[in-house]
């Protein structure tokens, strides 16, 4: 039970006011024991005829004044602990979210966002009903049984009391039982809850997809699936907990019979008087309600250990990638980015997905990187980022090992537009100026110019401040990317990295945000001595022909390099795919007319290379 650890340390965080909690609840339920015996006094003086009304009154207010004493001690208790129970759910979904946040893509890639968000509601849900509900009720049945037997065995007799209390010594036994199978099906019942979360996020998600394969039948019955399994599931547990909850009231039945018999007896024989035989069948009465509480806290405690287990195996996860104990904690981020001989192959595979990887981008300067599909390109952009740790020594930032800077001021230098393009549900304002927690509105208005989705923006139906769905759900592909670039922009950080960015913008959108970009940077370096390093990923040629450097990967390995013109001349990859390309590029990009009608002076002649890259194909096949 490694998980109770969680709310102990919580325990013993707030002691103090925990402790004036439980006293409360505990001693509310203490004076409630007192009731019988006052009864059973009352019942003796009755029949010696010694009851006046001046001593009827005094029993009748003392009676009162306890009612009313318990029921404002455990308002009091109970809502206190209640209070310190919801806090706890807040930290622990705290606790959950940031631990989420310091977690490597591999942790993802292995668990379902279902399962997480079944830990962030359901089993944080039971967690708080342990410390309130389960807490309040185990006090409250405790004080409340240990204080009626106390009184049971000195008051009256305690002969008396073990018949009574026998039957009860079978709880434990019930425990060990059915304990653990009401533990097992309630782990099972949350872990069915997470596969219900999970097929509901990628549904909502990938809605667009269903609805264009008509497949809402297909996802219904899914779903469906899902649900039936948690009822079943779940009316296994009710029926595991219902078996326990009735098993628990059945002893104390028996032992009220056995008080009645045995009582009688006692009393008949003159060793017990007729007020102590009243007062034990009301303690024994009144000890149902505490062992029914104390058998619904049993249940609690067996749901709550599985859910604990579940968080504190998550919270217990250590993270791929941390903060090394040297970082540079002051030092700024600034200058070139540097790969020296970068190797890289991931902990579960043995093949080497980059291969001796060299390349430099100063400030103001960019780094086009293309290749095929699994040639690396993504995973290059995920280790200057430090979603993976790269080998010591081989990527630098500033002419310093990126191992050495703190991840939160690393990530902060770098502007990553992911090849998605992942929005937010919230307003467009948020999602490009989601780098400040308060975006500045012409600031964003700025940025959106720059990449072309300005007048998309004014468009939409609060502008600004539309609301634009889950993942964007709202917006074109293209779309999607242009804000995610503007949000780039917005950020202002020294270094950007593009990984296939603009996929899903035409070229003639493409070729103004490229422009707009370089003619920023150059206006940067311009005005601050210094400029943006930028690397741009991609598989459209067009988007890194005025790049400063291009790097081709094949395999991992880089095996063409150099600027457009230089890799054209050499006629091998990246000349291949130019020729293959150009014909899309002709389309729209090749009448060199710009998106405002006029002529683009930047686009080179593409025919020109085209026949030149032709007749040095035909000379080296002759």
């Amino acid at each position: 039970m490694s998980g109770l650890r969680i709310v102990g340390s919580y325990f013993r965080q707030h002691w103090a006011l925990y402790t004036v909690g439980i006293s409360m609840v505990g001693g509310g339920s203490l004076l409630a024991a007192q009731i019988p015996g006052l009864l059973g006094r009352v019942t003796d003086s009755l029949r010696d005829g010694r009851l006046g009304r001046a001593e009827m009154a005094g029993y009748v207010g003392l009676i009162v004044l306890i009612a009313v004493v318990r029921v404002a001690t455990g308002w009091g208790g109970r809502v206190l602990v209640h209070h310190k129970g919801r806090e706890l759910t807040y930290q622990l979904r705290k606790e959950l979210f940031e631990k989420w946040s310091t977690l490597t893509p591999s942790y993802y890639h292995s668990h379902s966002i279902g399962d997480m968000i079944s830990h962030a509601l359901s089993d944080v849900e039971v967690i708080r009903e342990l410390v309130s509900q389960g807490l309040n009720q185990g006090v409250s049945g405790s004080a409340m049984f240990l204080g009626a037997t106390y009184l049971m065995v000195v008051h009256v007799d305690w002969r008396l009391t073990l018949a009574g209390l026998g039957p009860l010594l079978f709880i434990p036994l019930l425990v060990k039982l059915l304990g653990p199978q009401i533990r097992l099906q309630s782990q099972r019942s949350q872990e069915a809850l997470g596969a219900m979360a999970q097929i509901t996020e990628e549904v909502i998600g990938g809605i667009r997809t269903v609805k264009a394969f008509g497949t809402e039948d297909v996802v219904i019955g899914r779903f469906e699936g899902r649900v039936d399994a948690i009822v079943a599931e779940k009316m296994r547990f009710v029926h595991l907990s219902a078996l326990f909850g009735a098993l628990v009231p059945l002893m104390v039945n028996l032992g009220f019979i056995f008080v009645l018999g045995y009582g009688g007896f006692l009393m008949t024989e003159k060793a017990i008087s007729l007020g102590d035989f009243v007062a034990f069948t009301l303690f024994v009465a009144m000890l149902r309600m505490p062992l029914e509480q104390l058998g619904n806290v049993i249940n609690i405690v067996q749901r709550s250990v599985a859910s604990l287990q579940r968080i504190d195996e998550l919270l217990q996860v250590v993270p791929e990638v941390v903060d090394r104990k040297e970082a540079l904690q002051d030092l700024p981020l600034q200058g070139s980015i540097q790969v020296r001989g970068l190797s890289f192959r991931y902990p579960s595979s043995e093949r080497e997905v980059l291969q001796d990887i060299s390349f430099t981008v100063h400030p103001a300067q960019t780094l086009g990187i293309i290749g095929a599909m699994g040639s690396g390109k993504s995973t290059l952009a995920n280790l200057l980022l430090r979603m993976s740790d790269p080998p010591e020594g081989t990527v630098l930032v500033g002419g310093r090992d990126i191992l050495h800077y703190p991840l939160a001021r690393l990530r902060d230098a770098i502007a990553y537009v992911p090849q998605d393009g992942f929005l937010f549900s919230s307003m467009v304002l948020e999602n490009i100026g989601f780098s400040d927690e308060y975006p500045d509105r012409e600031r964003v208005e700025c940025c959106a110019k720059i990449t072309a989705i300005h007048e998309n923006i004014l468009g939409f139906p609060e502008q600004y401040d539309t609301e634009i769905g889950d993942r964007g759900v709202r917006l074109s592909g293209g779309q999607k990317q242009r804000m995610a670039i503007a949000r780039m922009i917005y950020k202002d950080a020294p270094f950007q990295i593009m990984d296939d960015s603009l996929s899903a913008v035409d070229t003639s959108t493409e070729r103004r945000i490229l422009e707009n970009l370089r003619e920023l940077s150059n206006s940067s370096s311009a005005d601050e001595g210094k400029g943006k390093a930028t690397i741009i990923i991609s598989n459209r040629l067009s988007a890194v022909q005025h790049a400063d450097e291009i790097v081709v990967l094949e395999e991992g390995r880089i095996v063409e390099r150099g600027n457009h013109s230089r890799l054209i001349a050499l006629n091998g990859i990246y000349a291949s795919q130019w020729f293959m390309q150009a014909g899309q590029f002709e389309e729209s990009e090749l009448d060199g007319v710009d998106a405002e009608g006029g002529r683009d002076h930047t686009t080179p002649d593409l025919d020109a290379e085209m026949e030149a890259l032709e007749a040095g194909r035909l000379e080296e096949a002759l």
